[in-house]
């Protein structure tokens, strides 16, 4: 099947040989053919003669060889078709020339040229037509064509500094155009894909001319753009078009794009091996680590770039690109990276990286490590790494008050171990089980199962020295844990209400007229009221407000006990008072809680010297209590008498009680 420009050419010849046999087949030929300038050729498969798209004037000439024997006053007349464009008087052979301008040149396909020779008898005589012809038709018949084609190695992982250093240039191969004939030339364009291509700014960086054995052969034209030219182009990713022009200029369309990764600066060399953050002392990733948060850690490279990325190769698994952004680099690993070979297993994997530049790939040293994730029990929601399976019973806390209620302990359980149940037993002979009580770390029993089967009940028994350092809570939060040496999983949260617990810490009181030994002698360890003390005023006592265990609208309770002895074991059984409870109110916040022993029936009844407790108990409105005590010693006798309001001795004058602000018995 012949191109278009065959069929043309083909049918051009067949019409001009008719045309010849009939005008002069029997006359034979005068005057030979013009000769023309300023027109393109034949070629091998392309006889004609063709006018260039962006022609000039076209010179004509009549041939040496002409038959006839003119002389002067003979004249030439130039003919386009039937349209007269120039006429000459003969003088010399080396005058009959003809400069046909553009405009005579209109814009049909097919042209005549010829010449008449009048002579002064007027017998003319016509010459032989020259056939001009114009080509409309624009390579590869007007249709588009496919991309070029570049080295494999460059298409792999780009052009480099190395591959040109060591090639020297870059051969573009291009698809043999439908139609190609020889002069037919390729332009090739160089575009970084950030800019806009299209034909206005097509500036072409290399050309070919197709060669006569490149347009008669089956092999694919390559254009080749030596190392220096290339040197000198955009770096960047690269779109590569090309074109074909034919000899008359007929613009082919552009090419499909090839693109290419195009970067001169040296390539990452010296890959230190990764780390794997967790895994640097034990070489082995966890679930606790997959909890924490795993990363790969890149610790650096020669010649690295700012548009590097850095792209994790976890266990076979790419992880998504990350670019780079300084050294060391921390690339997190999520858990359905960590899991995908098997969320429960134990097992050997190979971690990596590569440095992805310009479409160029530098792989790192691999580095061998362990993952294991497996755990005692049922296995876990693949999804996440845990800690909590919620596929475990969940423990109830037992109590012994009447009605038995769960995860309640009331005063019956005070003092006692607690005791924690699970309904069944889901687990293998060898796990281990650890109860968690609320903040305590570590965990306050561990369990070993043994012969249990599924359906018995498995107990922990939880220390009363836990649950008082557990301390008081609404809302205790208490779980379990199984463990296989390796991993722990945990149950769910169960909430235990343990108000039982005192309130602890609560503040010492003071005696501010607590008898203090002039110096340098130190305070008595144990607050003393004597006769300095005007003890028949009462007792003053100061409660600090501890904001940390008291508040306002709590409630507080005094409590008086005076003994005979210093020791505080021989009671004074009339002595004992408890006082009315009353609510801590923002003054109390503000100055503290002043209070009054009576000295009538709670003091006086220490006759020479004893003893007392001061007791004051705290009641918050969640029912949790505290009480404190603080014992102070008393002494009435000075020498061989009491000391009272009516017999004093050598006691210093102190300010008396109603002085200070306190009335008996009373805050």
């Amino acid at each position: 099947m012949y191109s278009p420009k065959e069929e043309s050419a083909k049918k051009s010849r067949k019409d001009w040989l008719t045309w010849l046999l009939e005008r002069f087949g029997r006359q034979g030929l005068e005057l030979p053919i013009l000769e023309v300038e300023g027109v393109l050729k034949p070629i091998p498969g392309d006889p004609r003669y063709l006018l260039p798209k962006e022609g000039g004037d076209l010179i004509v000439k009549v041939p040496a060889s002409a038959t006839v024997n003119m002389e002067q006053g003979d004249t030439i007349t130039f003919f386009i078709d039937d349209v007269e464009c120039g006429k000459v008087t003969y003088t010399t052979p080396d005058q009959l020339i003809c400069l046909i301008k553009p405009e005579y040149i209109g814009g049909k396909t097919e042209y005549r040229l010829w010449y008449l020779y009048t002579p002064s008898d007027y017998n003319t005589v016509e010459s032989i037509r020259f056939l001009l012809e114009r080509d409309y038709i624009a390579p590869n018949e007007g249709e588009p064509i496919a991309a070029a084609e570049l080295p494999d190695e460059v298409v792999r992982a780009g052009l480099t500094q190395a591959y040109l250093d060591s090639v020297g240039h870059l051969d573009v191969t291009i698809p043999r155009s439908s139609d190609m004939l020889e002069a037919d030339r390729i332009e090739i364009s160089w575009v970084p894909v950030v800019a806009q291509f299209s034909r206005q700014n097509w500036a072409p960086v290399a050309s070919k001319t197709v060669s006569q054995n490149e347009a008669t052969g089956k092999d694919k034209p390559v254009v080749q753009i030596p190392s220096s030219d290339i040197q000198q182009l955009a770096q960047g990713k690269i779109g590569i078009y090309f074109r074909y022009i034919d000899r008359t200029g007929n613009l082919g369309q552009f090419s499909e794009v090839v693109h290419l990764l195009f970067d001169l600066r040296p390539a990452p060399e010296n890959l230190l091996g990764p780390l794997v953050y967790l895994a640097e002392h034990d070489n082995l990733i966890d679930r606790a680590d997959a909890q924490l948060g795993v990363a790969v850690v890149i610790l650096g490279y020669d010649n690295f770039q700012t548009d590097d990325q850095i792209e994790v190769i976890w266990e076979g698994i790419s992880v998504a690109p990350v670019p780079f952004y300084a050294f060391p680099m921390y690339i997190p690993i999520n858990w359905d990276t960590l899991s995908k070979k098997g969320p429960a297993t134990e097992r050997e994997v190979d971690v990596s990286y590569n440095v992805l530049r310009s479409g160029s790939s530098k792989s790192s040293p691999i580095l061998p490590l362990k993952v294991d994730f497996t755990v005692a029990g049922p296995e876990p929601d693949p999804a996440n790494p845990g800690p909590i399976n919620d596929k475990l019973p969940v423990i109830a806390v037992k109590s012994r008050e009447n009605p038995l209620v769960d995860n309640v302990l009331g005063e019956g359980d005070k003092g006692q171990p607690a005791r924690a149940q699970l309904p069944n037993n889901p687990f293998n002979s060898g796990d281990i089980l650890r109860l968690y009580w609320g903040d305590l770390r570590p965990h306050v029993v561990e369990k070993m199962i043994g012969a249990e089967g599924p359906g018995d009940i498995i107990t922990f028994d939880i220390p009363w020295e836990f649950i008082e350092a557990g301390g008081y809570n609404e809302y205790l939060p208490v779980y379990y844990s199984t463990w296989n040496e390796v991993n722990e999983q945990e149950s769910g949260r169960i909430s235990v209400d343990v108000r039982i617990l005192d309130i602890q810490g609560l503040p010492d009181v003071t005696f501010p007229d607590r008898f203090v030994p002039a110096p340098p002698n130190p305070p008595t360890p144990i607050p003393l009221i004597n006769c300095s003390s005007r003890p028949w005023d009462g007792i003053r006592v100061n409660i600090p407000f501890d904001k940390k265990a008291m508040a306002v609208d709590d409630e507080v309770v005094i409590e008086w006990q005076a003994y005979s002895d210093t020791n505080g074991t021989i009671l004074i059984d009339e002595t004992y008072f408890e006082f009315s409870r009353f609510k801590l109110s923002a003054d109390h916040e503000a100055s503290g809680i002043a209070f009054l022993v009576p000295y009538q029936d709670r003091v006086e009844p220490i006759v020479t010297r004893g003893s007392a407790q001061f007791s004051y108990t705290l009641y918050k409105p969640s029912g949790q209590s505290g009480k404190h005590s603080t014992r102070v010693m008393i002494s009435r006798v000075i020498g061989t008498t009491l000391c009272s309001a009516d017999s004093r001795g050598k006691c210093d004058m102190l300010p008396t009680a109603s002085e200070n602000g306190a009335e008996n018995g009373n805050i």
